[in-house]
C-alpha cells in the first residue's frame, strides 16, 4: 500500500474575497501510474468538480457568487 501525501491549499474568491481552504491528499510515489488524488476536506462555501487527477484538472467555485477559484 502506498504512503500519501496530504497539504493544504489555500483558497480566495477574486470577485466577493470569501476565504477557504482544500485538505487534499495523493499517492507520494510520483513514479505511479494514478496519484489517486481526492479533495477530503472543504473549508468555507466553495464546491469542487472537474477530473480528480490532480489540482490542475480539478475546478473550484465559490459558492457564494459562483465565481471559478484558483
Amino acid at each position: 500500500m502506498a504512503a500519501r501525501d496530504r497539504y493544504t491549499v489555500a483558497l480566495e474568491c477574486n470577485n466577493c474575497g470569501q476565504k477557504g481552504a482544500l485538505s487534499v491528499s495523493e499517492n507520494d510515489y510520483p513514479f505511479m501510474k494514478r496519484l489517486d488524488f481526492s479533495v477530503d476536506e472543504i473549508e468555507g462555501c466553495f464546491s469542487v468538480s472537474g477530473e480528480m487527477m490532480n489540482l490542475g484538472t480539478t475546478s473550484v467555485e465559490c459558492g457564494l457568487c459562483g465565481t471559478k477559484v484558483r
